[in-house]
């Protein structure tokens, strides 16, 4: 079987599965951009990468290449993981006799109105979309137009996987970001997007005891007007602290007492929420996406509903005053990532999905 990789920076678990299909006897070959650390994973297993750095949206050099390739190397599969991968895919590889599979990460932007969804998600040349999450599935499968529907064998679930190994990070010292020792530190690492909950993070925290003496730590920006503009408004806001991007945000998770991501729509699976699990963490999340794929309430972290600022309170509050439970969420969500959220369980699925495609016959 001649696998076709199509990526552009990739990320630890998509690298480990990748090499792991190689490990199982796939002809692999990768296009990306090299540039990424963890496209350079990928070389330094000895497996062959191409460089595709696919910075415009429509790249004609990208399309020749990977028509050429998937023509003259006989690939069996093309397999991408991104929008823009998806759309040079798609484009590159018709008239030809190869299955391709997609890789679909979050909630929204895909409707059967769109021209652009067409070309990606929606058509019909796609054998497989390979969903992170559950509830990313149910989405697709929500689409409707008159009688326009995904066929529901067409859309499956298989959960990005780690490996406990890759979180050894010593934790960071939190006094860098001015927290002061004995707080509770609850860090939210996220993108800067009104969708992601950071407002209401900030009420909530605001509703909690200053006495308990509870601190927000947010790991990947540095704020902006609004956000500031929010935190000034609560009782003792230097309670809220920023610490930029860092590289070393797995050992700030590590850290941390709580993670918490409160997003209101439009999530996935959470890598903060699985690093912090690695480490021990407890989660607070919303039963958005793959929130609750990760976090089971009360048993590894708890569940607050969309929006709810009060619960979200309370959920903190709960939390800095038991510190045992606090360590046997900790305990269980470190366990739960060991046991449900394993890369070679990752590798087993997808390739069950590849001789599956194949046996169904050629696509074209």
């Amino acid at each position: 079987m001649r696998v076709l990789y199509i990526t552009k920076n990739s990320d630890r678990p998509e690298s480990a599965t990748i090499i792991g299909m190689r490990d199982r006897g796939i002809e692999v070959t990768v296009m990306a951009d090299t540039r990424s650390a963890h496209v350079q994973r990928i070389l330094q297993a000895g497996i062959a990468v191409h460089d595709m750095p696919l910075d415009k949206k429509l790249d004609r050099a990208a399309l020749r290449q990977i028509r050429r390739f998937v023509q003259e190397a006989g690939i069996d599969i093309v397999h991408a993981f991104t929008n823009r991968t998806v759309l040079h895919m798609v484009l590159a590889t018709r008239g030809l006799p190869v299955a391709l599979v997609a890789y679909r990460g979050v909630i929204g932007n895909v409707s059967w109105w769109s021209p652009l969804s067409w070309l990606r998600f929606l058509n019909p040349r796609i054998r497989r979309i390979i969903c992170v999450a559950e509830e990313i599935r149910q989405y697709l499968l929500g689409l409707h137009l008159l009688g326009l529907r995904l066929d529901p064998a067409r859309v499956i679930t298989i959960n990005k996987g780690h490996e406990l190994a890759w979180y050894q990070e010593t934790p960071a010292d939190l006094a860098e970001f001015g927290i002061p020792a004995g707080a509770m530190v609850v860090t939210c690492s996220s993108r800067l997007r009104p969708r992601k909950g950071l407002w209401e993070l900030v009420r909530a925290l605001g509703r909690t005891d200053p006495e308990k003496n509870i601190h927000v730590l947010f790991l990947g920006h540095e704020g902006n007007d609004s956000l500031h503009e929010e935190i000034s408004r609560i009782h003792h806001p230097e309670r809220v602290h920023f610490a930029g991007f860092r590289r070393d945000a797995p050992a700030v998770m590590a850290a941390s007492d709580i993670c918490v991501l409160p997003v209101l729509d439009g999530e996935g699976l959470s890598r903060a929420v699985i690093e912090a699990m690695a480490y021990a963490v407890p989660g607070i999340v919303t039963p958005v996406g793959g929130n609750t794929d990760l976090i089971v309430d009360g048993e590894c972290g708890l569940v607050v509903p969309v929006g709810d600022v009060d619960a979200l309170a309370e959920a903190m509050e709960r939390l800095r005053d038991d510190p045992g439970l606090r360590r046997r969420m900790g305990d269980a969500a470190r366990e739960r990532i060991a046991r449900h959220f394993r890369n070679t369980d990752t590798v087993d699925q997808t390739l069950a999905l590849y001789h599956e495609v194949l046996a169904e016959g050629e696509n074209t």
